[in-house]
């Protein structure tokens, strides 16, 4: 009976923290280079429920035992009405019909989501385990599913992933959704041009380097608008140097000079610095921290990659948010919790019930 309760708060739980994620995206709709929040929620993990007492058997499942493969580069989806997939989350072993996978850099086969690029990421995926319940580890990248769920590396069978329960097995039940992580979409957004010479935006993929003067911390950025310090310092509006290759600050004399789209930054046509563009691999390790900066996680080293984003001067890149999808986020949003508090509600009254009325009966 308390299940549904469960259920219904979960999801108000869940859909308090999307509320409050459209509404900073919202609040920042005109914010220089800001990227928009999403909200990453997941299932509660699915128990396999048995009958008890049961005189019949019960399957919840077919027959056939044929699985469905279907493959997306490196990655698998497979699905079956002939029993279930077992997956290893942080929260205990969760059992589906259908699955997604993919082989991580170890050679485990785990669940994945795609970066913005569309890039297969699976740091955070779940591990797929096979019918006895083991993690399965490949050896190599040439792995294959057949229909009937067997994990072959190189050739050789190495797993069975298919699951077929005994008869008093009557299917899954789960508690609802949680909030599984807050992801950040750096898409890029538009670029408007101000002919500002302290105005820079970056087309493409990359971020500034900026870093407090009394501070070894260093923080990433895409918010270009910059102004000069009394020593004629660029600096952010919150008062961060903009670094340069040199792992120092970029001095200009007043508002004459040029930047080049390679980040190089001319006085009277000679070069006197350069900018320090820089771009990650592991983009998803990158947490927003405030004043529109962006570092890493102590556990998490950057990954550097060779950026791609040109330098342009006299422009800003606007806030990636869309404010028409914004607001259908909002108002769905708020139709869901208060479905689930309407939920809540009967549920409060069927207790109320239950107590005063059936057992004074």
């Amino acid at each position: 009976m308390y299940r549904g309760l469960y259920n219904a708060v979960s999801t108000m739980n869940t859909a308090q923290k999307r509320l409050d994620a459209a509404s900073n995206n919202m609040a920042n709709a005109n914010t220089t280079g800001y990227k928009r929040d999403m909200v990453i929620a997941e299932a509660f993990p699915e128990v396999l429920m048995t009958k008890i007492n049961g005189t019949e058997p019960t399957r919840p499942y077919g027959n056939n035992a044929q699985v469905n493969v279907e493959r997306d580069g490196d990655a698998f989806r497979l699905s079956s009405e002939g029993g279930f997939f077992a997956v290893n989350t942080r929260l205990g072993n969760s059992f589906d019909k259908a699955v997604a996978f993919a082989r991580d850099e170890n050679g485990f086969l785990r669940t994945y989501e795609r970066n913005a690029a569309g890039e297969i990421e699976t740091k955070y995926g779940n591990y797929i385990l096979d019918a006895a319940g083991r993690r399965i580890q490949t050896q190599t990248e040439n792995i294959d599913v057949d229909d009937a769920g067997r994990v072959t590396d190189d050739g050789q069978v190495v797993a069975a992933l298919l699951r077929r329960p005994g008869g008093q097995i009557i299917g899954t039940m789960n508690s609802g959704v949680r909030l599984e992580k807050f992801a950040t979409d750096f898409t890029q957004g538009s670029l408007e041009q101000t002919l500002n010479p302290l105005d820079l935006a970056l087309s493409g993929k990359g971020f500034f380097v900026v870093y407090k003067p009394d501070s070894e911390d260093i923080f990433y950025s895409r918010d270009g608008h910059f102004t000069l310090n009394d020593n004629g310092d660029i600096i952010t509006q919150e008062g961060y140097f903009l670094g340069s290759v040199n792992g120092a600050s970029i001095m200009v004399d007043g508002e004459n000079f040029a930047v080049t789209p390679e980040g190089q930054v001319l006085v009277d046509g000679e070069v006197r610095d350069e900018i320090e563009v820089v771009d990650f691999a592991n983009l998803a390790d990158l947490r927003k921290v405030g004043e529109n900066l962006y570092r890493f996680e102590e556990q998490y080293e950057p990954e550097f990659i060779e950026p791609e984003g040109l330098v342009l001067q006299g422009f800003l890149e606007e806030s990636n948010v869309n404010v028409v999808d914004q607001m259908v986020e909002m108002i769905t949003v708020m139709r869901a919790h208060e479905a689930g508090a309407k939920v809540v509600s009967i549920y409060d009254e069927m207790l109320n019930k239950a107590v005063n009325e059936i057992g004074r009966g």
